[in-house]
């Protein structure tokens, strides 16, 4: 080989080896995203409530135990964690990243959960008689452990002489169908929907958990003041300017992708995840830790 050809594959293999390396960082150094959210009907008490928020992660780890992700939260001195679904995956994990990362995390603050599609999947799989991955053992030892599951239900966040309300929405796994093409619009969430399985929104502030985005503008109407979600993790390939490339349901440049979305008086944060389920790679796009501040406007 002459000097100038092993020159060259000499630059070649150093390129590769730094791609490697920055793949390997952007897959599993943490990013907190911090957002300050004003509101006029906030009450007076929870101007400045802190919320941690993580999402789908399928089996994810940081460090030992997910004691690094424990503690990067811990440092942010949250009032509440908010877990948005799919903190197991239906066919390769049994959640137990996620009851690593509870144990590490101790008691330091209330932890609230709603079910992703991941969750439901494997619960209807143990309907069926495939115990693979059991639904109901994980859910118990995620209760053990002090979490507060909301599916389908409604609780009170309490602060002073002041109150919020906390829901937490189970889409039907019929709802997670492509809304770019044409199917039969029944399989579409509807406000009615979210009032027949939850109820009317509480008069004072309400915050909802619900696992798929898509439905933003329903949230909205339904009388949501804060959506949080996860789901698309962050489009998987994050393209500069653009935004994620691609859905779980394999929809190209999703509406609602990551960050921060407004809808009249409604505001969403969609959480980029924490892992990956279908593809197992992340670029431009890296584990994120969303933390939201409350402000009375």
């Amino acid at each position: 080989m002459s000097a100038k050809k092993r020159k060259r594959s000499n630059i070649f293999l150093l390129v590769l080896i730094v791609f490697a390396i920055y793949i390997y960082w952007e897959n599993n150094s943490l990013d907190i995203t911090r957002f300050r959210l004003s509101y006029e009907d906030l009450p007076d008490n929870f101007d400045g409530y802190r919320i941690v928020q993580i999402s789908d992660m399928h089996g994810k780890t940081f460090g030992s135990k997910n004691v690094t992700l424990a503690n990067k939260i811990k440092a942010l001195k949250p009032d509440i964690l908010i877990a948005t679904g799919d903190m197991m995956s239906s066919t390769v994990d049994d959640g137990q990243a996620f009851l690593d990362f509870l144990d590490s995390f101790g008691n330091y603050c209330p932890v609230y959960m709603c079910l992703g599609n991941h969750e439901q999947i494997v619960r209807w799989l143990n309907s069926t008689g495939n115990v693979n991955i059991n639904y109901n053992y994980f859910i118990n030892e995620v209760e053990k452990r002090g979490v507060i599951l909301l599916d389908n239900s409604r609780t009170e966040l309490k602060k002073g002489d002041d109150s919020i309300s906390l829901d937490g929405l189970t889409l039907e796994l019929y709802h997670y169908s492509r809304r770019d093409q044409e199917i039969d619009e029944n399989l579409f969430l509807t406000t009615s929907y979210i009032n027949q399985v939850i109820g009317k929104p509480a008069k004072d502030f309400t915050i909802l958990l619900a696992h798929n985005p898509a439905y933003f503008k329903e949230y909205a109407k339904w009388g949501a003041d804060l959506v949080l979600s996860g789901h698309v993790h962050g489009g998987v390939i994050r393209i500069p300017f653009k935004g994620g490339l691609l859905s779980p349901e394999k929809v190209f440049f999703p509406e609602y992708d990551a960050g921060l979305f407004e809808e009249g008086k409604s505001k969403m944060i969609v959480n980029r995840g924490l892992g990956y389920s279908q593809i197992n790679f992340r670029l431009f796009n890296r584990p994120e830790i969303s933390f939201i501040e409350l402000n009375k406007q």
